[in-house]
């Protein structure tokens, strides 16, 4: 899921509540228990067959991911459902090697930066170049630091130096911005050091909204720091970094099916189906395109009476939500008004999980009441913990963003991503305090052997149960 990225946006939600461990809940509605034909674990396992196949991922663009939208268009044909193929463009950013920071690359005791303190931003711009560091407004001091504007306003670039790396802190404004502001004061390249307050202060990733002409990196706050007493030192200030990327569009496709005539008021169901380019993505987000399939394949064999439902499975989420954006900037207003609410499903299956219900908006709508009802009644009927939660919505987010930005009410299921777990939540619901929810978030390990299957069977029975009864507490209009 971005700048923050869907990454930071969905590591914000750490504190919600967790039960791992918890046994499944396939029994509680009638359904075969796990390893049957209606586990949905069947199609997280399809879908890492098909990531090892093709070098190892799913990213949108990738023979992994079209091998991915091939089966799961065939299980819903299969299922009787009419499939289409909705087909866009996409822009590309790819590290051919990862960045490089060394500071005072000539002296004998050059510090080159760790690989996991700097991290190359979406849409950099390539280069090898040598050349001196120069702070812009960093705001550093010894006491507790605030907020931060630095390279927000084109006056904080007064007296700058054409020619040289341009060192600034996040905060405040967009990476754009910065990005914009340094190339028009002749930076050769730009560092973006984490603000150091709260908990900003580790690595992080980023997206620029336009392809930059320079490169663009963001480093940890203490790297920054690091970086900040060599520009201190004209004898020292030189800075040597290499950023090797591959920019351009590649076109890849979303997977739509309908359950009942779609001519009134209907809910859309989604998850992306793309991994990030770093591994096959199980977690995130085979599971929720697992639970989401699952449902509608169970669906399919019922009477379509109730409320239309528009399966989704959305493409180039890990690009800045390119999919659920195209499809809604594509829909005529008289259609996208129909939308009653949409349901979100992003990483249902983290192995040191919780169950959360979570909202785009700050406060329930009379969309969404009655199916925030029906999920928490669903859980707590079966001594199941969860929690109503806002998501942060910093940065892009999840598909859910994207239509909130449309005014159109979201709600979404999620167990967890790459946050830790505090001494509070274990206690009161389980799992291991200080460890990751997903501990291989983003990572190689987002593998199958990654996702706790009891849970995604509970989403996947709770999103089932939900879905089947729509239509008796959505409201009337």
């Amino acid at each position: 899921m971005p700048a923050l990225s869907p990454n930071a946006c969905r590591s914000a939600l750490a504190g919600l509540v967790l039960l791992a461990g918890a046994a499944t809940s396939h029994a509680d509605v009638g359904l075969p228990a796990t390893g049957a034909p209606t586990d949905p674990f069947r199609h997280v396992q399809a879908l890492q067959d098909i990531a090892t196949a093709n070098g190892g991922n799913r990213a949108a663009g990738t023979a992994g991911y079209d091998r991915s939208v091939d089966y799961v268009a065939e299980r819903l044909r299969t299922a009787g459902y009419a499939v289409r193929l909705e087909e866009f463009a996409f822009p590309l950013f790819e590290e051919r090697t990862p960045p490089s920071l060394v500071l005072d690359p000539e002296a004998p005791d050059a510090f080159a930066a760790p690989r996991e303190a700097l991290r190359t931003l979406a849409h950099s711009g390539s280069g090898a170049l040598t050349a001196p560091v120069q702070a812009v407004d960093l705001g550093l001091s010894e006491g507790p630091l605030q907020a931060s504007t630095s390279g927000c306003e084109s006056e904080d670039f007064a007296g700058f130096t054409p020619g040289h790396i341009a060192l600034v802190r996040r905060g405040t404004c967009p990476f754009q911005t910065k990005a914009e502001r340094a190339q028009a004061a002749g930076a050769v390249a730009l560092i973006i050091m984490n603000q150091g307050t709260g908990d900003q202060t580790g690595t992080f990733g980023g997206r620029l909204e336009r392809p930059a002409a320079i490169p663009v990196l963001g480093v940890s706050t203490e790297l920054g720091r690091r970086v900040a007493e060599t520009a201190r030192d004209p004898a020292r200030s030189r800075v040597r970094l290499k950023v090797e990327a591959e920019t351009g569009t590649r076109s890849t496709r979303n997977v739509l099916a309908e359950r009942g005539e779609m001519k009134g008021p209907f809910i859309v169901v989604g998850a992306h189906l793309d991994s990030v380019s770093e591994g096959p993505g199980m977690n995130d987000n085979a599971s929720g395109s697992a639970a989401v399939l699952e449902a509608a394949l169970r669906l399919a064999g019922e009477p379509a009476s109730g409320t239309p439902i528009r399966f989704a499975f959305w493409g180039a989420e890990e690009r800045g939500l390119v999919g659920s954006r195209h499809h809604l900037d594509a829909l005529p207003e008289e259609e996208r008004r129909r939308i009653r609410f949409y349901i979100n499903l992003d990483m249902v299956g983290s192995v040191n999980f919780g169950r959360f219900v979570q909202l785009s908006q700050t406060e329930r709508t009379a969309e969404t009441a009655g199916i925030i009802q029906a999920f928490t009644d669903y859980f707590e009927t079966r001594n199941l913990p969860v929690e109503e939660r806002v998501r942060n919505q910093r940065g892009f987010g999840s598909d859910d963003a994207a239509f909130a930005a449309k005014n159109i009410p979201t709600l979404g299921l999620f167990t967890g991503a790459g946050n830790a777990k505090s001494e509070e939540h274990a206690a009161r619901f389980g799992g291991q305090a200080g460890q990751p929810y997903d501990p291989c978030y983003h990572k190689a390990c987002d593998t199958a052997e990654n996702i706790n299957r009891d849970v995604l069977g509970q989403m996947t029975d709770a999103l089932t149960h939900v879905l089947r009864g729509a239509r008796t507490i959505m409201p009337d209009r």
